[in-house]
């Protein structure tokens, strides 16, 4: 059944985000102190407070990102592109740096971290080209990501020693800062950003024929083309400018959803947002507890787990390139 997966991934994901609240408390101590407030009126405020904003934010940004990695990698055709890999995050988290440094809050921080990230990716497809490889876009965005690598350096440079340590770990991505007006924004921002991306899966399963089956079908290539990139960079960006930037979900998401139902639009758009959740909860968990009571930044795991996995589809596809040439 190929709606099967999706249900045993949600199933996955409500564990993940009940081990994400209560795995470092002890169980009964923590859920009776929810139940009952005169019982432990800490762990009351400590669950729902700053744990469960925590883990909410987790599993919406995760979805968020393989939205986006979802929507690139069908919009492009690429099946190695993903928001961090072709500059999206890193123009985002440029930008949204600056807007910090320069006194923006809530909204204006979003918008500006969005500009950035819409930015970074005309320039990765600028340079690449419009019909590129693989190995073209992922160098394009190398490129960018350097760009943006070198700024950003040179802006923390500049701040203070009381500052650094805040900025660098929200660069590297992490939800321990998070708060309600995040997490609900996040949560809000989901659901209408997956609809429109869901429902021109017809429109990006005829772009795997080609832009010529594509145009001759009845749909604009050109605006459907924004609208995609568009919706995919504003995930993309919303995650970076609340919790920094957090790598490879984007990639594995799309990939490990294909793995499980086939590469057909419909069942990737409405699986991988669910993959993204439980990895982005998990790697978080994992993060907390891992050296507690210190932290690792999420974007570090999320790291060690996606970079052996970015270099085993680099690898098929560059096995299967030098398969069709022979």
């Amino acid at each position: 059944m190929p709606y099967r997966p999706a249900v045993f991934t949600l199933i996955l994901l409500a564990l993940a985000l009940l081990a994400g609240l209560l795995l470092d408390a002890p169980f009964g101590h923590a859920l009776s102190g929810l139940l009952d407030q005169t019982h432990d009126p800490l762990a009351r405020q400590l669950l729902l407070e700053l744990r469960l904003p925590r883990v909410l934010s987790a599993a919406s940004s995760g979805a968020l990102l393989a939205c986006a990695g979802a929507a690139i990698q069908f919009q492009f055709r690429n099946a190695l592109a993903e928001p961090g890999l072709i500059g999206v995050s890193g123009g985002a988290a440029l930008a949204a740096a600056l807007a910090l440094e320069a006194g923006f809050t809530g909204g204006m921080v979003v918008m500006t971290a969005f500009a950035g990230g819409v930015s970074a990716l005309w320039l990765t497809w600028r340079l690449a080209g419009p019909h590129s490889p693989a190995s073209q876009l992922i160098l394009a965005g190398v490129a960018i990501n350097a760009l943006t690598g070198s700024l950003l350096t040179l802006l923390i440079a500049t701040l203070p020693d009381g500052s650094l340590r805040t900025v660098t770990f929200w660069l590297m991505g992490s939800f321990a800062s998070v708060d309600w007006r995040q997490a609900t924004l996040l949560l809000l921002a989901l659901p209408p950003i997956w609809a429109l991306l869901w429902r021109r899966w017809r429109y990006l399963n005829l772009l795997q024929l080609g832009d010529a089956a594509t145009f001759h079908a009845g749909y604009p290539l050109v605006r459907e083309r924004r609208v995609v990139v568009a919706l995919a960079a504003l995930a993309a960006s919303l995650v970076v400018a609340n919790c920094g930037m957090i790598g490879f979900v984007g990639l594995m998401a799309p990939h490990l959803a294909r793995l499980l139902i086939g590469a057909d639009a419909r069942r990737v758009m409405l699986l991988s947002p669910l993959l993204g959740a439980l990895l982005a909860v998990v790697a978080d968990t994992v993060s907390r507890l891992a050296i507690a009571p210190s932290e690792l930044p999420v974007g570090v795991i999320t790291s060690l787990a996606g970079a052996p996995f970015f270099l085993w589809l680099l690898r098929r596809a560059l096995s299967g390139a030098s398969h069709a040439h022979d």
